[in-house]
């Protein structure tokens, strides 16, 4: 246990035995707001609820009444951010598809790749909540990979077809393909993007959205453009 986390912990360490209702109206959201600062810096394992608690000044029984211990809390911590992320992206689909007419790749590319973006960062830097997703990564993999799967499997579906209408030479496989690599490329983008800007002598800032932006459409349009390696779907054989 870190110095931090001990003091952290020093502050709430005597709590009532019992416990039999919420003491604060806004003690949920101070949970949360705690939980995330913790978890961001010193990883989901390594923080317990006691901690949390101590550092958002309430209750400790508190986490289990919201939120049913700290995998809840962590649930809850992750579709907090999700949905307004999967929901702007929709909204940009639907958008750039008004009319009835399909958007061009680059557009559905848009649509997914922006609020990603935006979310990995703050006017500081990088965002707590993409600080956790990295920590997660390495020590939960098994964790996350649950979260992503209930948080983004349904928007993941709609964008992948998306894409699939925008290039039906290719097939369904290759598309999907294309669209992990995509994945891969966001991720790194997010969480290590002080590596291109030191290198670059600062030319290259992924931190600044409309820049980044800019150069991963044009590079994943180009990759999903390419000829595909996959059998193709008996609609384009037919084509052909």
């Amino acid at each position: 246990m870190s110095p931090r986390l001990k003091n952290v912990r020093a502050i709430g360490a005597e709590e009532p035995a019992s416990f039999a209702a919420p003491d604060l109206p806004d003690s949920r959201e101070k949970l949360l707001a705690a939980a995330l600062h913790l978890f961001a810096t010193h990883g989901v394992a390594r923080v317990s609820v006691r901690d949390i608690a101590s550092a958002a000044g309430v209750n400790s029984a508190l986490v289990g009444y919201y939120f049913r211990g700290k995998d809840g809390l962590l649930n809850q911590l992750y579709r907090r951010h999700c949905e307004p992320m999967n929901a702007e992206r929709l909204r940009l689909l639907e958008s750039f598809s008004k009319g009835g007419k399909s958007p061009s790749l680059e557009k559905v590319l848009e649509a997914f790749l922006r609020p990603s973006l935006a979310i990995t960062r703050t006017a500081d830097g990088l965002s707590e909540f993409t600080r956790l997703r990295a920590l997660l990564a390495v020590e939960r993999h098994d964790v996350l990979e649950s979260l992503v799967a209930e948080n983004f499997d349904r928007s993941s579906t709609i964008f992948v077809n998306a894409l699939h209408r925008c290039l039906p030479e290719l097939s369904y496989g290759d598309v999907l393909w294309r669209f992990h690599f995509m994945l891969g490329t966001i991720n790194y983008t997010a969480t290590g993007p002080n590596r291109i800007t030191v290198f670059s002598e600062g030319r290259c800032d992924p931190l600044k959205v409309e820049d980044t932006l800019k150069q991963l459409i044009v590079f994943l349009a180009a990759g999903f453009r390419a000829p595909g390696g996959g059998k193709k779907p008996a609609r384009a054989r037919s084509r052909t």
